[in-house]
């Protein structure tokens, strides 16, 4: 929990205006004490604070801000009672006076007397948005991937039609690829032996244009997504059973 958080503030009835928000915390035995940055229009405010953390809630406590630009900007000292979740890293709850919501991740910074926000405002847009997309926080994101396991989507006989069973993996495998702006999926269509050749390309396209379309339906951009299709050219199992068959009809993904 020690160390220097970013996030923002928001009223969940207006959430088109996003407040930014640093917190650089040191928590020792279960105290803890440090600063917060709120920036809020043209106006900065920092404010000592105070609290205690247990069992992942971070109860907190700003005091009188030490330092103002433009002061008239300055908001009113809260207490924030925040829950961290290590499942996405993400740090959040309420303000006890307004109701503001509070979330923040762990990033790097220090706090700073300064009139100018540390970033663009576009990042607070960018983070709204990964929140909407249930993307975790970036010091989470690398593990989810490293812990991701692929598995073969698979189509009934001559059929390019998505399963329903599938559309869960499908909709994690959009949320890693998203999570990461510089990966990309390759998704690659198959086929059993059954049919011609040409016939059996043209089934595999079919299948790979499938999960492009399931893709973008749900979000990820077009240019995010490579296809290939290989007919019967690359079977995953033996085509003489039908057991066989079926784990040939199917498609594959990777990170690229």
């Amino acid at each position: 929990m020690t160390g220097f958080w970013q996030g923002m503030l928001f009223d969940p009835q207006q959430e088109q205006e996003l407040i930014p928000v640093y917190l650089d915390i040191y928590v020792t035995n279960g105290m803890v004490d440090g600063k917060m940055r709120i920036e809020h229009n043209d106006g900065v405010s920092i404010f000592p604070v105070f609290g205690t953390f247990s069992e992942q809630e971070l109860k907190l406590t700003t005091l009188k801000a030490t330092w103002h630009y433009k002061p008239e900007y300055a908001l009113t000292p809260n207490t924030y009672n925040l829950t961290y979740n290590p499942k996405n890293g993400y740090l959040e709850g309420n303000s006890d006076k307004d109701q503001f919501r509070f979330i923040a991740y762990q990033s790097k910074g220090v706090i700073e007397k300064s009139k100018t926000a540390y970033l663009p405002s576009e990042w607070l847009v960018r983070f709204k948005q990964e929140l909407e997309d249930g993307i975790s926080a970036p010091m989470i994101r690398k593990q989810e991937l490293m812990q991701f396991k692929f598995q073969p989507v698979y189509f009934d006989y001559d059929q390019a039609e998505i399963r329903v069973e599938y559309q869960n993996y499908l909709l994690e495998l959009i949320r890693m690829v998203k999570s990461h702006s510089d990966l990309r999926i390759q998704i690659t269509g198959h086929t059993d032996a059954d049919g011609s050749d040409a016939y059996n390309l043209e089934l595999s396209k079919r299948r790979s244009d499938a999960l492009i379309e399931f893709f973008v339906q749900n979000g990820l951009p077009k240019d995010r997504v490579d296809m290939q299709f290989k007919g019967e050219n690359e079977p995953a199992d033996d085509n003489s059973t039908e057991e066989g068959k079926q784990h040939n009809r199917r498609v594959d993904f990777k990170f690229i």
